[in-house]
């Protein structure tokens, strides 16, 4: 099977990934220390998110009368299903366990991140086709997914484009979607709390205007948030996750030329654990860290 050029970069190129604005901010601010250095902490908050998704199983047998949607016919979203994506993101955590170097373990954290979100993004998709297939039908269905797909194919392969224009420095093509979704997603991402505390300003000034609709308004509305909900779930994957997971695949496929190049030493960079088992008293090991 050929390798996809975008992973086929040498050091070098693979350099200038680093002028990736998004990249920049995962490294910097995405960097979730706390939450890995304290596995508890970073149990209670997924474990919240787990139960919630588990408790949508059981509203296929508790609808609500007053619901503009009709009683649904087909559960898309079983209880054995819940279990069968717990189970193998449970494994891919444990499978990563095995990259246990030091400098992967935020690329670890993201890679499992990212897992969660699409496990709650296939989730959500579920749930809501369970609620909204006797209305849609089967072609309304096949029309909502296909729009989808078309949009989350042109922003995936904008995306990439432009990754691979940026690695091999080809020549630039006026990419507007690109540029875009990068000013966009800027935006949202510095003044989105602005959003949030406008939003709860306005519940709390107007309590009376924040209830759900029960009427034809009500499903489009419900529908509309469906389909944004997808739309900025994979516009984040190819704007935030993949261009730092890209730049975590050659910082595994180059270690000994980041580590150099980030001018740290081996045991600060695999971590002595790592070190002591893989490299120490091996021609990997450098003289200066023999010396200790």
């Amino acid at each position: 099977m050929k390798t996809p050029k975008i992973l086929t970069a040498s050091f070098e190129e693979s350099l200038v990934l680093l002028d990736d604005s998004m990249i920049d901010y995962m490294i910097k601010k995405g960097d979730p220390k706390q939450l890995y250095k304290r596995p508890i902490l970073s149990t209670l908050l997924v474990l919240p998110v787990i139960a919630l998704l588990y408790g949508m199983t059981f509203l296929y047998y508790h609808h609500d009368p007053a619901s503009p949607l009709p009683i649904p016919t087909i559960n898309f979203l079983p209880q054995w299903l819940f279990w069968v994506f717990l189970s193998i993101w449970i494994l891919s955590i444990v499978y990563l366990r095995k990259y246990s170097i030091l400098y992967l373990k935020q690329v670890k954290y993201h890679v499992s991140s990212n897992n969660f979100i699409i496990w709650l993004m296939i989730t959500l998709n579920l749930f809501f086709l369970t609620f909204f297939f006797s209305s849609l039908t089967i072609l309304g269905v096949i029309v909502f997914f296909a729009l989808v797909t078309i949009i989350g194919y042109l922003v995936a392969r904008s995306k990439l484009r432009a990754l691979s224009q940026q690695l091999f420095q080809t020549e630039q093509i006026n990419n507007k979607l690109d540029d875009l979704m990068d000013k966009l997603i800027k935006f949202l991402m510095k003044y989105g709390w602005v959003a949030v505390i406008l939003v709860v300003l306005w519940k709390f000034i107007f309590p009376g205007t924040t209830g759900v609709r029960t009427d034809f308004i009500g499903f489009i509305s419900i529908l509309a948030m469906w389909f944004t909900m997808d739309i900025g779930i994979v516009v984040a994957e190819c704007y935030l996750f993949l261009p730092y997971l890209l730049y975590g695949y050659y910082k595994y496929k180059y270690p000994e030329d980041y580590r150099i190049w980030e001018e740290k030493t081996q045991i600060a960079w695999y971590g002595k654990k790592y070190f002591d088992k893989h490299i120490k008293g091996t021609t990997l090991e450098e003289q200066g860290e023999k010396q200790k």
